[in-house]
Protein backbone atom coordinates (compact mmCIF):
# COMPACT_ATOMS: atom_id res chain seq x y z
CA UNK A 1 0.00 0.00 0.00
CA UNK A 2 1.18 3.46 -1.11
CA UNK A 3 2.14 5.88 2.06
CA UNK A 4 1.15 9.27 2.11
CA UNK A 5 4.47 12.02 1.63
CA UNK A 6 3.27 12.92 6.00
CA UNK A 7 3.94 9.05 6.75
CA UNK A 8 7.60 8.97 5.42
CA UNK A 9 7.86 12.51 7.04
CA UNK A 10 6.85 10.82 10.07
CA UNK A 11 9.16 7.94 10.01
CA UNK A 12 12.39 10.23 9.37
CA UNK A 13 11.48 12.54 12.30
CA UNK A 14 11.72 9.17 14.55
CA UNK A 15 14.70 7.69 13.37
CA UNK A 16 16.26 11.53 13.84
CA UNK A 17 14.09 11.89 17.54
CA UNK A 18 15.08 8.93 18.56
CA UNK A 19 18.69 9.40 18.68
CA UNK A 20 18.61 12.35 20.54
CA UNK A 21 19.39 12.73 24.41
CA UNK A 22 18.26 15.11 26.99
CA UNK A 23 20.19 18.64 27.26
CA UNK A 24 21.97 19.41 30.86
CA UNK A 25 22.25 22.35 31.74
CA UNK A 26 24.02 23.55 35.28
CA UNK A 27 24.03 27.15 36.42
CA UNK A 28 26.75 28.03 39.32
CA UNK A 29 26.97 30.74 41.84
CA UNK A 30 29.93 32.73 42.69
CA UNK A 31 31.68 30.57 44.88
CA UNK A 32 31.72 27.45 42.04
CA UNK A 33 28.55 25.96 43.94
CA UNK A 34 25.62 24.63 41.69
CA UNK A 35 22.59 26.51 42.22
CA UNK A 36 20.40 25.21 39.29
CA UNK A 37 20.24 21.76 37.11
CA UNK A 38 18.40 21.19 35.17
CA UNK A 39 18.05 18.18 32.49
CA UNK A 40 15.60 18.37 29.41
CA UNK A 41 14.34 17.41 25.92
CA UNK A 42 12.49 20.04 24.34
CA UNK A 43 10.40 20.42 20.92
CA UNK A 44 9.64 23.57 19.06
CA UNK A 45 7.29 24.29 16.36
CA UNK A 46 6.90 27.21 15.09
CA UNK A 47 3.70 28.55 12.63
CA UNK A 48 4.89 31.80 10.70
CA UNK A 49 4.75 33.48 7.61
CA UNK A 50 6.28 32.58 4.51
CA UNK A 51 5.82 33.63 1.05
CA UNK A 52 2.31 33.68 0.47
CA UNK A 53 1.58 30.72 2.60
CA UNK A 54 1.79 29.81 6.44
CA UNK A 55 4.82 27.61 7.45
CA UNK A 56 5.91 25.25 10.00
CA UNK A 57 9.41 25.60 11.58
CA UNK A 58 10.26 22.23 13.54
CA UNK A 59 13.19 21.88 15.51
CA UNK A 60 14.93 20.60 19.01
CA UNK A 61 16.64 22.48 21.65
CA UNK A 62 20.33 21.78 20.98
CA UNK A 63 23.37 20.23 22.82
CA UNK A 64 25.10 23.64 22.16
CA UNK A 65 23.56 26.42 24.60
CA UNK A 66 24.14 29.52 26.03
CA UNK A 67 23.99 30.27 30.03
CA UNK A 68 24.16 33.59 29.59
CA UNK A 69 21.76 36.09 31.16
CA UNK A 70 21.48 33.05 33.98
CA UNK A 71 20.90 33.71 37.36
CA UNK A 72 20.79 32.09 40.74
CA UNK A 73 18.99 34.81 42.15
CA UNK A 74 19.92 38.06 44.74
CA UNK A 75 18.53 41.03 46.09
CA UNK A 76 14.84 41.52 44.43
CA UNK A 77 15.67 39.10 41.73
CA UNK A 78 14.27 36.04 41.48
CA UNK A 79 16.63 32.80 39.99
CA UNK A 80 16.58 32.54 36.15
CA UNK A 81 17.46 29.51 33.94
CA UNK A 82 18.29 31.06 30.54
CA UNK A 83 19.39 28.52 27.43
CA UNK A 84 20.53 30.32 24.43
CA UNK A 85 21.41 29.30 21.07
CA UNK A 86 20.89 29.82 17.28
CA UNK A 87 20.66 33.19 16.13
CA UNK A 88 18.54 35.08 18.99
CA UNK A 89 16.45 32.24 20.26
CA UNK A 90 16.68 31.41 24.12
CA UNK A 91 14.54 29.39 26.30
CA UNK A 92 14.03 30.40 30.04
CA UNK A 93 12.50 29.66 33.10
CA UNK A 94 12.23 31.85 36.64
CA UNK A 95 11.66 30.33 39.71
CA UNK A 96 10.17 31.24 43.21
CA UNK A 97 9.45 29.08 46.59
CA UNK A 98 7.12 29.37 49.39
CA UNK A 99 6.31 27.53 52.38
CA UNK A 100 9.06 24.37 51.78
CA UNK A 101 8.10 23.93 47.64
CA UNK A 102 9.69 25.92 44.59
CA UNK A 103 8.27 26.13 41.06
CA UNK A 104 8.38 27.03 37.65
CA UNK A 105 6.99 30.72 37.19
CA UNK A 106 7.16 31.78 33.74
CA UNK A 107 8.43 30.10 30.78
CA UNK A 108 9.80 32.22 28.08
CA UNK A 109 10.23 30.93 24.68
CA UNK A 110 12.32 33.73 22.50
CA UNK A 111 12.77 33.36 18.34
CA UNK A 112 14.29 35.21 15.56
CA UNK A 113 12.46 34.57 12.25
CA UNK A 114 15.46 36.54 10.80
CA UNK A 115 17.09 33.24 11.12
CA UNK A 116 16.67 31.80 7.49
CA UNK A 117 18.14 28.18 8.69
CA UNK A 118 15.10 27.80 11.05
CA UNK A 119 12.70 29.92 9.27
CA UNK A 120 13.34 29.90 5.43
CA UNK A 121 11.54 32.47 3.30
CA UNK A 122 10.12 34.14 6.37
CA UNK A 123 8.23 37.57 5.35
CA UNK A 124 8.13 39.29 8.99
CA UNK A 125 11.73 39.04 10.13
CA UNK A 126 11.73 40.01 13.74
CA UNK A 127 12.06 38.81 17.54
CA UNK A 128 9.30 37.34 19.13
CA UNK A 129 8.48 36.76 22.44
CA UNK A 130 5.99 33.83 23.83
CA UNK A 131 5.55 33.64 27.78
CA UNK A 132 3.84 31.05 29.37
CA UNK A 133 3.15 29.65 33.47
CA UNK A 134 2.64 25.82 32.79
CA UNK A 135 5.59 24.06 32.67
CA UNK A 136 6.19 22.51 36.76
CA UNK A 137 4.18 21.76 39.10
CA UNK A 138 5.55 23.14 42.55
CA UNK A 139 7.54 20.34 44.25
CA UNK A 140 9.21 20.29 48.05
CA UNK A 141 13.14 22.07 48.26
CA UNK A 142 15.87 19.65 47.75
CA UNK A 143 14.11 17.76 45.69
CA UNK A 144 14.48 17.08 41.36
CA UNK A 145 11.07 17.75 39.87
CA UNK A 146 11.03 14.85 37.63
CA UNK A 147 9.01 14.53 34.13
CA UNK A 148 9.78 11.83 31.49
CA UNK A 149 6.48 11.69 30.28
CA UNK A 150 5.32 13.83 27.32
CA UNK A 151 3.68 17.74 28.24
CA UNK A 152 2.62 19.83 25.16
CA UNK A 153 2.05 23.42 25.72
CA UNK A 154 0.68 25.56 22.87
CA UNK A 155 0.47 29.09 22.86
CA UNK A 156 0.01 31.76 20.13
CA UNK A 157 1.07 30.39 17.06
CA UNK A 158 4.16 28.19 18.86
CA UNK A 159 3.77 24.40 20.36
CA UNK A 160 6.28 23.42 22.57
CA UNK A 161 7.01 19.63 23.82
CA UNK A 162 8.57 18.55 26.80
CA UNK A 163 9.88 15.16 27.80
CA UNK A 164 12.82 13.90 30.00
CA UNK A 165 12.42 16.39 32.13
CA UNK A 166 14.43 16.56 35.28
CA UNK A 167 14.85 20.37 37.35
CA UNK A 168 16.11 21.52 40.41
CA UNK A 169 16.47 25.06 41.80
CA UNK A 170 17.37 26.58 45.01
CA UNK A 171 19.93 23.85 45.25
CA UNK A 172 21.62 23.64 48.78
CA UNK A 173 25.26 24.05 48.92
CA UNK A 174 25.83 23.30 45.61
CA UNK A 175 24.96 19.25 46.16
CA UNK A 176 21.77 18.37 43.66
CA UNK A 177 19.52 16.00 45.47
CA UNK A 178 18.87 12.50 45.09
CA UNK A 179 15.08 12.96 45.80
CA UNK A 180 12.56 13.06 43.15
CA UNK A 181 9.43 14.81 42.77
CA UNK A 182 7.43 13.15 40.14
CA UNK A 183 4.64 15.37 37.63
CA UNK A 184 1.06 13.65 37.53
CA UNK A 185 2.03 11.82 34.33
CA UNK A 186 4.05 10.13 35.71
CA UNK A 187 2.33 8.78 38.63
CA UNK A 188 0.30 6.85 36.47
CA UNK A 189 2.41 5.70 33.65
CA UNK A 190 5.98 4.15 33.33
CA UNK A 191 8.92 5.86 30.87
CA UNK A 192 12.08 5.81 30.01
CA UNK A 193 14.78 7.47 31.99
CA UNK A 194 16.78 10.53 31.38
CA UNK A 195 19.75 10.71 29.38
CA UNK A 196 21.95 13.93 28.72
CA UNK A 197 24.44 15.26 26.29
CA UNK A 198 25.70 17.68 27.25
CA UNK A 199 26.34 20.68 30.10
CA UNK A 200 26.45 24.40 29.85
CA UNK A 201 27.34 26.26 33.00
CA UNK A 202 27.63 30.32 33.96
CA UNK A 203 28.35 32.06 37.14
CA UNK A 204 26.12 34.36 38.35
CA UNK A 205 24.43 35.87 41.75
CA UNK A 206 23.64 33.93 44.79
CA UNK A 207 20.38 33.04 45.74
CA UNK A 208 17.70 35.60 48.03
CA UNK A 209 14.14 35.25 48.61
CA UNK A 210 11.96 36.49 45.79
CA UNK A 211 10.11 40.11 46.26
CA UNK A 212 7.06 40.65 47.07
CA UNK A 213 3.36 40.41 45.18
CA UNK A 214 2.56 43.92 44.04
CA UNK A 215 -0.73 45.67 45.38
CA UNK A 216 -3.87 45.73 43.09
CA UNK A 217 -4.59 49.59 42.15
CA UNK A 218 -7.61 50.79 40.62
CA UNK A 219 -7.71 52.91 37.61
CA UNK A 220 -9.60 55.05 35.99
CA UNK A 221 -9.77 57.28 32.88
CA UNK A 222 -12.59 59.73 31.90
CA UNK A 223 -14.30 61.27 29.28
CA UNK A 224 -15.46 64.63 30.72
CA UNK A 225 -17.31 63.59 33.84
CA UNK A 226 -17.86 59.65 32.51
CA UNK A 227 -15.68 56.95 32.94
CA UNK A 228 -14.50 55.65 29.86
CA UNK A 229 -11.84 52.86 30.81
CA UNK A 230 -11.42 50.97 33.88
CA UNK A 231 -8.58 48.75 34.72
CA UNK A 232 -7.58 47.48 38.45
CA UNK A 233 -4.34 44.80 38.74
CA UNK A 234 -1.35 44.73 40.63
CA UNK A 235 1.69 45.51 38.19
CA UNK A 236 5.38 43.87 38.77
CA UNK A 237 7.80 44.91 36.59
CA UNK A 238 10.97 42.31 35.91
CA UNK A 239 13.94 44.35 34.45
CA UNK A 240 17.29 42.61 32.65
CA UNK A 241 19.70 45.44 32.42
CA UNK A 242 23.62 46.09 31.74
CA UNK A 243 25.44 42.36 32.19
CA UNK A 244 22.46 40.52 32.10
CA UNK A 245 21.83 42.24 36.06
CA UNK A 246 17.91 42.04 36.94
CA UNK A 247 15.88 43.95 39.01
CA UNK A 248 12.30 43.58 40.02
CA UNK A 249 10.03 46.40 40.89
CA UNK A 250 6.65 46.87 42.27
CA UNK A 251 4.49 49.25 40.07
CA UNK A 252 2.86 51.63 42.86
CA UNK A 253 -0.63 50.98 43.01
CA UNK A 254 -1.56 54.68 43.31
CA UNK A 255 0.37 55.87 40.50
CA UNK A 256 -1.72 58.44 38.23
CA UNK A 257 -4.24 57.67 35.67
CA UNK A 258 -4.78 58.93 32.46
CA UNK A 259 -5.45 58.38 28.63
CA UNK A 260 -8.11 58.49 26.33
CA UNK A 261 -11.05 56.78 25.02
CA UNK A 262 -12.23 56.38 21.44
CA UNK A 263 -14.51 53.96 18.90
CA UNK A 264 -11.31 51.70 17.82
CA UNK A 265 -8.64 52.88 20.14
CA UNK A 266 -7.91 53.41 23.85
CA UNK A 267 -4.76 54.43 26.12
CA UNK A 268 -4.22 53.60 29.97
CA UNK A 269 -1.13 55.87 30.88
CA UNK A 270 0.33 55.06 34.24
CA UNK A 271 2.50 57.35 36.14
CA UNK A 272 4.69 57.14 38.93
CA UNK A 273 8.23 59.16 40.17
CA UNK A 274 10.47 57.38 38.31
CA UNK A 275 7.89 54.89 36.14
CA UNK A 276 5.76 55.37 33.22
CA UNK A 277 3.81 52.39 31.49
CA UNK A 278 1.28 53.08 28.54
CA UNK A 279 -1.29 50.22 27.55
CA UNK A 280 -2.71 50.89 24.60
CA UNK A 281 -5.50 49.07 23.21
CA UNK A 282 -7.38 48.67 19.42
CA UNK A 283 -10.61 46.69 18.60
CA UNK A 284 -10.68 44.19 15.44
CA UNK A 285 -13.79 42.28 14.55
CA UNK A 286 -15.91 43.10 17.50
CA UNK A 287 -13.12 42.27 20.12
CA UNK A 288 -10.74 44.21 21.93
CA UNK A 289 -6.91 43.44 23.17
CA UNK A 290 -3.80 44.79 24.43
CA UNK A 291 -1.99 45.90 21.11
CA UNK A 292 1.20 48.25 22.42
CA UNK A 293 3.27 48.60 25.87
CA UNK A 294 5.38 51.45 25.98
CA UNK A 295 7.26 51.94 29.14
CA UNK A 296 9.87 54.69 30.25
CA UNK A 297 11.48 53.30 33.77
CA UNK A 298 14.58 55.60 35.20
CA UNK A 299 16.87 52.93 37.09
CA UNK A 300 19.43 54.04 39.60
CA UNK A 301 22.79 51.21 38.62
CA UNK A 302 26.00 51.62 40.39
CA UNK A 303 25.08 55.26 41.72
CA UNK A 304 24.17 56.51 38.40
CA UNK A 305 20.32 57.20 37.20
CA UNK A 306 19.62 55.05 33.94
CA UNK A 307 16.67 55.62 31.50
CA UNK A 308 15.63 51.99 30.58
CA UNK A 309 12.68 52.78 27.11
CA UNK A 310 10.62 49.59 26.14
CA UNK A 311 8.23 49.11 23.50
CA UNK A 312 6.53 46.58 21.72
CA UNK A 313 3.49 47.20 19.24
CA UNK A 314 3.08 43.97 18.38
CA UNK A 315 0.76 42.24 21.50
CA UNK A 316 -2.62 40.25 21.91
CA UNK A 317 -3.11 40.13 25.34
CA UNK A 318 -6.41 40.68 27.06
CA UNK A 319 -8.63 39.94 25.06
CA UNK A 320 -12.79 39.93 25.22
CA UNK A 321 -15.81 40.84 23.21
CA UNK A 322 -16.12 44.56 22.65
CA UNK A 323 -19.05 45.67 25.32
CA UNK A 324 -17.85 43.09 27.93
CA UNK A 325 -14.32 42.69 30.30
CA UNK A 326 -11.82 40.86 30.43
CA UNK A 327 -11.02 39.03 34.00
CA UNK A 328 -7.74 36.98 35.08
CA UNK A 329 -6.90 36.29 38.54
CA UNK A 330 -4.18 34.03 38.11
CA UNK A 331 -0.24 35.91 37.24
CA UNK A 332 0.33 36.86 33.63
CA UNK A 333 3.76 37.57 32.48
CA UNK A 334 3.33 40.25 29.60
CA UNK A 335 7.26 40.01 27.68
CA UNK A 336 7.53 43.48 25.81
CA UNK A 337 11.11 43.20 25.06
CA UNK A 338 14.62 41.28 26.47
CA UNK A 339 14.67 43.87 28.86
CA UNK A 340 11.62 44.06 30.38
CA UNK A 341 8.93 41.16 31.36
CA UNK A 342 5.48 42.39 32.89
CA UNK A 343 4.11 40.42 35.94
CA UNK A 344 0.46 41.37 35.80
CA UNK A 345 -1.66 40.14 38.78
CA UNK A 346 -5.28 40.15 39.07
CA UNK A 347 -6.50 41.63 36.12
CA UNK A 348 -9.88 43.26 35.15
CA UNK A 349 -9.72 45.39 32.29
CA UNK A 350 -12.37 47.13 30.14
CA UNK A 351 -10.99 49.90 27.92
CA UNK A 352 -14.37 50.22 25.74
CA UNK A 353 -18.35 50.66 25.96
CA UNK A 354 -18.19 51.16 30.06
CA UNK A 355 -21.74 52.30 30.97
CA UNK A 356 -22.80 53.55 34.59
CA UNK A 357 -18.74 54.07 35.28
CA UNK A 358 -18.70 49.71 36.46
CA UNK A 359 -17.35 46.89 34.81
CA UNK A 360 -19.30 44.96 32.08
CA UNK A 361 -19.81 41.12 32.44
CA UNK A 362 -16.42 39.78 32.68
CA UNK A 363 -14.81 37.08 30.42
CA UNK A 364 -12.96 35.05 32.33
CA UNK A 365 -9.16 33.50 31.19
CA UNK A 366 -9.77 30.45 32.82
CA UNK A 367 -12.56 29.76 30.08
CA UNK A 368 -9.79 30.46 27.54
CA UNK A 369 -7.06 28.94 28.73
CA UNK A 370 -5.94 27.02 26.03
CA UNK A 371 -4.72 29.10 23.27
CA UNK A 372 -6.28 29.17 19.72
CA UNK A 373 -3.48 27.67 17.54
CA UNK A 374 -3.63 27.93 13.72
CA UNK A 375 -4.78 24.23 12.62
CA UNK A 376 -1.35 23.35 10.82
CA UNK A 377 0.34 23.74 14.13
CA UNK A 378 -2.60 21.95 16.04
CA UNK A 379 -1.46 19.21 13.32
CA UNK A 380 2.04 19.29 14.18
CA UNK A 381 1.47 19.15 17.57
CA UNK A 382 -0.17 15.54 17.39
CA UNK A 383 2.87 14.65 14.82
CA UNK A 384 5.22 15.39 16.99
CA UNK A 385 3.45 13.80 20.08
CA UNK A 386 3.04 10.39 18.47
CA UNK A 387 6.76 10.83 17.45
CA UNK A 388 7.95 11.03 21.23
CA UNK A 389 5.86 8.42 22.31
CA UNK A 390 7.59 6.09 19.87
CA UNK A 391 11.06 7.19 20.86
CA UNK A 392 9.50 6.11 24.60
CA UNK A 393 8.66 2.64 23.48
CA UNK A 394 12.28 2.28 21.56
CA UNK A 395 13.88 3.58 24.44
CA UNK A 396 12.43 1.36 26.89
CA UNK A 397 13.19 -1.59 24.60
CA UNK A 398 17.10 -0.60 24.10
CA UNK A 399 17.37 -0.27 28.00
CA UNK A 400 17.87 -4.49 28.21
CA UNK A 401 21.09 -4.20 26.42
CA UNK A 402 21.72 -0.25 26.34
CA UNK A 403 22.95 1.83 30.28
CA UNK A 404 21.37 4.95 30.80
CA UNK A 405 22.95 7.90 32.74
CA UNK A 406 20.17 9.05 35.41
CA UNK A 407 19.61 12.65 36.32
Amino acid sequence: MQRPGGFWLAILLIAGLSLAKAVEVKILGKDNNTCIQAVLSVNFTVHYEGNGTMENATFQLPNSLSSNGSTCGGNNSAPLLKMGFGTGHSLSLNFSHSAGKFSGDVLTFTYNTSDTKLFPGATNKSVKHVAVNSLMESVPLNTIYTCRSVKAIASEAVVMVFWNVGIQAFVENGTVSKNKSFCKADMSTTVAPITTQATSTVTPIPTKPPPELPAVGNYTVKNGSDSCLLANMGLQLNITYTDNKTQVINMNSNSTASGHCGDKDATLLLEDKDTTIQFSFIVEQSKFFLKEVKANISLVINGSTTALNSNNSNLRYWQAFVGSSYMCHKEQSLVVTDQLVINAFNVWVQPFEVKNGTFSRAEDCKANENYIVPIAVGAALGAIILIVLVIYIIGRRQNHSDGYEQF
